[in-house]
């Protein structure tokens, strides 16, 4: 279908949260991660908007979605705005596809509030300390910090960006770049919040949350790719190996599509215990 949604503000806890829907049908909402923005999930929405009510939104302190003063990324707090914009369409539930740290907020909001999830798609989810080299990588990531606090944003965004495999693969569309601001914002408030945050996936699991998990083929072994491995384990939850890269949904949407709706499928027959 064309790309026609209908826009709107809902206030939630100190933030004008700026969403657009269109379709019929059951809801998915789409989650963005680091990059903020809601834009990135618009050729999936446009796709899938036959048969599913499809939304998105800017997240708080990224593109449209602004407060009065920057402050820490609250995981929960995150979690609420996603409830806020699940009942401002219009839903009670939904089926909820996260990317990156948008899964993180995505497993949040179904341990918070478990009967609004119906659904749940973790993408490439960063869960970097359940991985076999977590002390590693986390060291890593406070390397990142110093630079970023020593030599700047771009010195610090570019060693980050070297590590996001398959971007600059032969034949692959460029993303749609987040505005400045919401890299500042990511970098100053977001990242060093998520650098200790692990998602609860055994309670999870105690609450038989329906979750599928994917892991981009283009982003090979990736720390984020690999943290797929060990939610899966966790979870004991299906996995699928996906086209595309941490953003193959919005830039090779033709290709991820199918295996979007197949893991739908997988958890449908799972729920009925097909």
């Amino acid at each position: 279908m064309e790309f026609n949604p209908t826009r709107a503000v809902v206030h939630n806890e100190g933030c004008d949260l700026h969403y657009w829907y269109q379709g019929k049908g059951p809801l998915i909402t789409f989650v963005p991660g680091g990059n903020g923005h809601g834009r990135q999930f618009n050729n999936m929405i446009a796709t899938l908007s036959d048969r599913y009510t499809c939304a998105t939104f800017d997240r708080r302190q990224m593109s449209a979605s602004k407060v009065e003063v920057n402050k820490k990324l609250s995981i929960p707090q995150q979690a609420r705005d996603i409830r806020a914009v699940i009942k401002a369409v219009g839903f009670e539930k939904s089926i909820v596809f996260g990317s990156s740290s948008g899964a993180i907020f995505s497993y949040h909001l179904a341990h918070d509030f478990p009967e609004m999830v119906d659904h749940l798609i973790a993408h490439e989810a960063p869960t970097i300390n359940i991985l076999p080299d977590a002390s590693e990588v986390f060291e890593w990531f406070l390397h990142l910090m110093e630079v970023y606090e020593t030599q700047g944003l771009d010195q610090a965004a570019g060693e980050f960006g070297a590590k996001l495999l398959g971007y600059d693969d032969d034949g692959v569309p460029k993303t749609v770049p987040p505005e400045p601001e919401n890299l500042r914002n990511f970098w100053d408030n977001e990242f060093p919040v998520l650098l200790g945050y692990t998602p609860n996936l055994w309670r999870l699991r105690q609450k038989n949350t329906s979750i599928g998990v994917m892991r981009a083929v283009r982003s090979r072994d990736a720390w984020f790719a690999r943290a797929v491995e060990e939610q899966a384990k966790i979870l004991a939850c299906t996995k699928l190996l996906v086209p595309g890269h941490h953003q193959g949904f919005e830039v090779e949407t033709k290709e991820f599509l199918p295996y979007f709706l197949y893991m739908l499928e997988i958890l449908e027959d799972k729920r009925r215990g097909v």
